[in-house]
This record gives structure tokens, sequence and C-alpha cells, in this order.
């Protein structure tokens, strides 16, 4: 039978809630994690977690009022290859929602909550050293600067969600001629992860275009 306890003890995650790497080093980032990934889908009991949960053939009724949000590593694998992470703890969230999921539905014991376990130390092995690769955040100094040099060339969208950013912290300025500016001196540093990840956004959408022409 289905349990609904949540598996014990709540996996590691970053350091603090912040866009890192920085959009630069977000590629290469990725490309990590595509390796870990390969990992796990390749492993023995990976194909258990390839696809959706397929409910109406397992005959699992009660599997949606159990499990809130569904996901698998096929899903995790398409959101790679289509660049629709833009960092790597949405990556990370997805991988631990997989398992987790599988852990809360199965008991332990099961076939199914044993492999997962399985794999879920695997994944965290291999997320340390990604963590452990990734270079060192730049001073906030060096991190300002480069927004004030980014943030105009922003896509317009974007660019409106930078404006809500800083409007929340009373550092968006409106000029008599009509011009706009940011008072970045304003934005600490948990501000600059959310407008470093506009431009984390911006990176990928382009990448995810150039592959669209590429495969034209």
């Amino acid at each position: 039978m289905p349990s609904q306890s949540s598996p014990a003890g709540a996996p590691p995650g970053f350091p603090k809630p912040m866009c890192y790497p920085a959009a630069a080093d977000l590629p290469r980032a990725l490309e990590r994690c595509r390796m870990l990934l390969d990992r796990l889908l390749q492993h023995e009991d990976g194909w258990v977690f390839a696809k959706p949960v397929d409910t109406y053939k397992l005959g699992l009724r009660d599997y949606h009022s159990i499990i809130a949000e569904p996901m698998d590593l096929g899903t995790v694998s398409r959101r790679l290859e289509l660049r629709r992470y833009p960092n790597l703890l949405c990556f990370a969230k997805d991988v631990r929602r997989t398992f987790s999921n599988a852990m809360t539905y199965n008991n332990k014991g099961d076939d199914v909550y044993e492999s997962a376990a399985k794999l879920s130390r695997i994944f965290e092995s291999g997320w340390v050293s990604i963590l452990a690769a990734l270079p060192s955040p730049p001073p906030v100094a060096v991190r300002r600067a480069r927004l004030k040099d980014e943030l105009p060339r922003l896509p317009v969208d974007l660019q409106e969600k930078a404006a809500i950013i800083m409007k929340d912290i009373g550092g968006w300025i409106q000029e008599v001629d009509g011009r706009v500016e940011v008072d970045l001196d304003k934005a600490d540093e948990a501000t600059l992860d959310k407008l470093e990840w506009l431009l984390a956004l911006a990176t990928m959408r382009k990448e995810a275009g150039a592959l669209d022409n590429q495969t034209r």
C-alpha cells in the first residue's frame, strides 16, 4: 500500500537562494548536470524514472491525490535540451522531486522506493561535485557594475521584470525626460540574485533560438 509519509532527511540544496553561477558559466554548469542526469538514466534502475508514471496502466487511482507535482527524469532531460532551466537549483529541484515522489508514494522496502533512494544518493554525490567545481561568485561591486551594463540590453519583457524588482526596493528612478534608470547601489545580494536570473534567462533564450535554427 502507498504511504503518505515523506522520506526522512531533506537533501542539501544551494547554500543560499541565488542565481549562481553567472550567466556566462551557466551553459558549462548545465552540461555537467546533463552528464549526471545521463548517469542516472543509464543506471540499471534508471528506466523506472525515465517516463511519467502511467497511473492508468498501473491502476494507481490515488496517485494524484498523494503526489501534487509529478516529475520524471525524461521530463528533466527534455527541459535541459530545450534550455528551460535558468539556474542549477531548478534542475536539482526537479530531479529531487522525481525521487521524493517515488519515496512518498511507495513504502520503504518496496522496489521502487529502494531504487529511488539508491539513485537519490548517486545524484546527491554528483551534485556535491558539481557545486564544488563552480567558480566563486564575484564581489558585489563587480556584480552591480555588470548589471548596470547589461540590464539595458535585455529584451523588453525582462526589462519590465527588472523594473518590478527594483521598484520593490525603491531603486527604480524615473527621469524627467522619460528615461528610466536603476539605482543598483540600493540592491542587496538577494536583489542582485534576482536580476542576474534575468540575465541567465536571456542567455538561455539566445541559446534555444540558436538551437532551433540549427535543427531547421
